[in-house]
């Protein structure tokens, strides 16, 4: 269970605009266009009374209807904003709403802001952690510790956020994140936590865990294909071709559409799991059973107990597929396609994370 699923609802929070009231549960359970129309659709004073009781009041639904409504109308991908984006928006203003609770939303305390930033740096986050349900066993857990430069980000981006729609809705002219300043990574990218890889070996390991062929084609998808798991979920038969070798990964990461040459083992696989569909009679467009990310997070979690291998997240699979084939190639260029990285410096990770091939280069000196 994902954590806003976790969160108690909120009241009904009523919003007056010029042809009626409309409720914060009706919002909800509207389209996300939808949701963003009727907002857009209230009067300027309207709107700045509903963003100011949801601010004075700290109803997180209404707050994040606001972020919402302004991501998609002045944010730069607008409606195209991606669903692993509005989640982290989403986590993001939970957390700030959880560790704020002594401030004003609309007129913080000074160094508000960067002070937030410094406590999720040193791991200063227990009222979050006493806030995650005990034994929750659903979902990504709420990480213990300091958080990694690329977390503090998203949050800092979630906090931003927050302001510039408290802002588009006439609440307030507070920016407590403007000139908070995150500092630099102090680890580099190939020894940080989440930038870990399963190692061929592993990988041997977990397929010979695998119990069935829905756990064999999301280890290739990620090992083999380079597939993020939001991919792996989109991924219908139609976009398999198996006699072009070829699948088709649609609005991937930035909205883009590419596609993904098949290696031999994963082709022979997703032949193998679409044979056993359609013996089955089972007619689903998608090619996973599994239909969230929270899913095959933890369908993954237990094919690693099962194989004794620690685990390190569905993203170490495509790291797996990078490293794997920067060691094969020494070819940047081919990470970059197979993986489908906007730029060349972003497949140099592959590179810094092959230790290998500096520590055979340095034997050899006398």
């Amino acid at each position: 269970m994902s954590f806003t699923a976790r969160l108690s609802p909120a009241p009904y929070a009523r919003v007056m605009s010029d042809t009626g009231t409309v409720t914060s549960l009706e919002l909800s359970s509207a389209t996300r266009l939808q949701r963003v129309a009727r907002l857009q659709r209230l009067s300027e004073e309207a709107l700045k009374r509903h963003a100011v009781r949801a601010a004075h009041e700290r109803d997180e639904e209404a707050l994040w209807e606001l972020m919402e409504a302004h991501l998609t109308l002045r944010g730069l991908a607008g409606v195209a904003t991606s669903q692993h984006t509005l989640r982290a928006y989403r986590r993001g203003l939970h957390e700030l709403l959880v560790m704020w609770q002594g401030e004003n939303l609309l007129r913080p305390s000074r160094d508000a802001g960067p002070l937030y930033v410094q406590r999720l740096r040193a791991g200063d986050r227990a009222e979050v952690l006493e806030s995650e349900p005990q034994g929750a066993r659903r979902g990504r857990r709420v990480k213990k510790g300091p958080l990694s430069h690329a977390t503090v980000s998203l949050r800092v981006a979630a906090g931003r956020a927050l302001y510039d729609a408290l802002a588009w809705a006439g609440a307030t002219d507070a920016d407590p994140f403007r000139d908070v300043r995150i500092g630099r990574a102090v680890t580099r990218p190939e020894d940080n936590e989440s930038t870990r890889v399963y190692t061929e070996f592993e990988l041997i390991e977990l397929m010979a865990a695998a119990r069935d062929q829905q756990e064999r084609v999301i280890l290739l998808l990620g090992s083999h294909g380079g597939l993020r798991v939001s991919e792996m979920l989109r991924l219908t038969w139609a976009d398999v071709d198996l006699r072009g070798g070829e699948l088709r990964v649609v609005e991937g990461k930035g909205s883009k559409t590419a596609r993904v040459t098949l290696s031999p083992k994963l082709a022979e696989a997703l032949l193998t799991y679409r044979r056993a569909m359609e013996l089955s009679g089972d007619q689903r467009e998608h090619v996973l059973e599994l239909r969230s990310q929270f899913g095959v997070f933890n369908r993954l979690r237990k094919v690693c107990e099962r194989a004794e291998v620690d685990f390190k997240g569905v993203h170490a699979l495509r790291h797996a597929a990078g490293t794997r084939l920067y060691r094969q190639t020494g070819d940047l260029g081919q990470v970059q396609d197979h993986l489908r990285h906007s730029t060349l410096d972003m497949a140099r990770h592959y590179a810094k994370a092959d230790r290998r091939r500096l520590r055979a280069s340095l034997e050899s000196w006398e």
